[in-house]
């Protein structure tokens, strides 16, 4: 056979083969995305990451985003805390409640948090999250349809002494300021994780999942009015120390520490005490003097001296 008719034979050949790719694309015009794309995309994520067990198995595919305010306490909720048992308290700007119990509690938290349930304004609406054990402190968020991860205005932080005693605690409440805007579109939990594993390394191969994976909100941004934007949010435990937050809707990614988070409260707290702060400061209930006030601040906050700015 000659050159040139070897030469023709390629060409046809060539010329068949690639009519032949080209309708395979043109009648699966996405096989070929998903297969090299998505697959090892996902099959990164499980080979690397462990614990996806804790991932839920039905989980809402709509959420709407809530508005919220530092709630004030009316007339009927005063009442109602005066009457609290076997503790002295102040209320600082009509907003927080601060406590010490007249004896230390001998209550396990973690396993019967709900022992606290009659010592406590409107127990029922806080969750129990966990415990910083360098600070001594147990963490309770509010619940409003789900739990408000980490936010210092819908928080119940509980104070134990060295002998693991509850001694008082900190306490605010948010509310609802209007109608939730409608049911979106909301990121699946593994959409979440892999957000967190392919941006920036926020987890990174090796990693566990060490907690149910759960959807809450997560302040997304404060309004002028003082109005929170609270943002359906997926929570991960990882590696039983750290917790990073995806937003459901916008996948924004971020990240809290529980001791920095209680450094924040506490900041704030003697900030309020501060004798050159504006904040109202008003006891509740039973008497409760300025030097008993300093000491337990003292003991709490971890400073060698407080002087107050007064209390009404």
């Amino acid at each position: 056979m000659q050159w040139g008719q070897i030469k023709t034979l390629f060409i046809l050949c060539f010329l068949i083969l690639d009519i032949f790719l080209l309708h395979h694309y043109i009648s699966n015009p996405s096989a070929v995305y998903e297969y090299t794309e998505e697959f090892p995309r996902e099959d990164d994520v499980r080979n690397n990451i462990s614990g996806l067990d804790y991932l839920p198995d039905n989980a809402p595919t709509e959420e709407a985003i809530l508005y919220a305010a530092t709630k004030e306490f009316d007339e009927e909720d005063r009442e109602e805390i005066d009457a609290l048992p076997d503790q002295k308290k102040v209320i600082i700007d009509n907003q927080l409640i601060f406590a010490e119990f007249d004896k230390p509690l001998n209550i396990n938290i973690a396993e019967s948090p709900q022992e606290l349930a009659s010592y406590v304004w409107d127990f029922d609406q806080y969750q129990y999250f966990g415990m910083d054990e360098v600070t001594d402190s147990y963490i309770f968020f509010q619940q409003m349809d789900h739990p408000v991860y980490f936010n210092k205005s819908g928080l119940l932080l509980v104070h134990t002494n060295e002998e693991g005693e509850v001694t008082g605690y900190v306490q605010t409440i948010l509310e609802k300021t209007e109608d939730s805007s409608s049911p979106e579109e909301i990121n699946t939990p593994f959409e979440a994780l892999a957000g967190l594993y392919f941006n920036d390394g926020y987890i990174t191969s090796g990693d566990e999942i060490t907690k149910e994976v759960a959807l809450g909100y997560h302040n997304l941004l404060p309004l002028p009015n003082g109005v929170q934007v609270l943002a359906p949010t997926w929570q991960f435990e990882v590696n039983s120390e750290r917790y990073y937050f995806v937003n459901a809707i916008e996948s924004h990614l971020s990240y809290r520490n529980t001791k920095e988070f209680i450094d924040e409260v506490k900041y704030d707290l003697l900030s309020d005490f501060n004798k050159d702060s504006n904040a109202t400061i008003e006891v509740s209930g039973e008497d409760w003097d300025e030097e008993e006030i300093e000491q337990y601040l003292v003991e709490i906050l971890g400073e060698e001296e407080i002087e107050t700015n007064g209390v009404e």
